[in-house]
C-alpha cells in the first residue's frame, strides 16, 4: 500500500498554537500489531519490521496542552536513528493540529475520543476510526528515561523530533475491538507486544530538517 506524505494544512489558521518546545504530561498505551500491508515509507526511511503497524493511544493531561492523541504509524529507521514514520494521526484539540502541522509536520487531524471506562471511540468527520481497550498493571519499576523519536515531512524536507521522555513502564493490553477499513487490515485484535508509560512527562523539541529531494 502507498501512502503519500501529508504536507501540512494550508490556509488561514483558526487559532494561535504554541511555540516548540512543549511540555507534555500524561499517560499511553503502544502496541505492534501484525498487519496484512503497510504503507511503503518513503525513500530515505527504511523498515525495521515486515507487516508491522505501531499503535499509541496517549492522554496529555497537563502541560503546554491538553488533549487525546491517536497514532497510526511504521516504526523505521534514518539511518542510525530508529523512530517512528506517522502515516495517521488524530487529536481533538485544533492548537494541536495546526502546531503539529506547521512545526513537526505531521499530518493531525481532528477527531472525537470518547472514553467509557476503559474503552476509547475514535471517530473523524469521516465516520469511525477505531475503538480500543486498553488496560495497564503498575509493576514497582524506576521511572526511565528514553527518547522518542518522530518522523514527518514539511514543505519537501524531512523533519526529526527526537522527545526527552521518561515515564514509569508498565504491563498493558491494548485490542482492537473496531478498526476502520480506510487503515490496512489487522491480522489479529491483540497487539502483539504492547506497553503502557504511567504518568510520562515529555518535551517534545523544534524538529531538525534534513533535506530529502527525492520527497519533493
Amino acid at each position: 500500500m502507498d501512502v503519500p506524505e501529508h504536507l501540512p494544512g494550508t490556509g488561514p489558521i483558526p487559532g494561535p498554537y504554541p511555540p516548540p518546545p512543549w511540555h507534555l504530561k500524561g499517560h499511553l498505551w503502544g502496541g505492534l500489531f501484525p498487519a496484512e500491508s503497510v504503507p511503503v515509507p518513503p525513500p530515505d526511511l527504511s523498515r525495521l519490521l515486515p507487516r508491522t503497524l505501531a499503535v499509541f493511544l496517549i492522554r496529555y493531561r497537563a502541560g503546554t496542552l491538553r488533549y487525546d492523541e491517536l497514532i497510526v504509524g511504521t516504526p523505521v529507521r534514518r539511518g542510525r536513528r530508529v523512530g517512528l514514520c506517522i502515516q495517521w494521526i488524530w487529536v481533538d484539540d485544533e492548537r494541536s493540529l495546526w502546531g503539529g502541522r506547521r512545526i513537526w509536520g505531521v499530518p493531525k487531524q481532528l477527531a472525537e475520543f470518547r472514553w467509557e471506562g476503559s474503552r476509547v471511540r475514535v471517530q473523524d468527520g469521516e465516520g469511525p476510526v477505531v475503538v480500543l481497550d486498553v488496560a495497564t498493571r503498575r509493576p514497582p519499576l524506576p521511572r526511565l528515561r528514553l527518547p522518542m523519536t518522530g518522523f514527518g515531512s514539511l514543505d519537501g524536507v524531512r523533519t526529526v523530533a527526537t522527545a526527552r521522555f521518561s515515564a514509569r513502564p508498565a504491563a498493558a493490553s491494548l485490542r482492537v475491538a473496531e478498526w476502520s477499513a480506510r487503515l490496512p487490515a489487522l491480522r489479529r485484535a491483540d497487539a502483539r507486544i504492547r506497553f503502557a508509560a504511567t504518568s510520562f512527562d515529555m518535551l517534545m523539541p523544534s524538529p531538525a530538517l534534513h533535506p530529502a529531494p527525492s520527497m519533493a
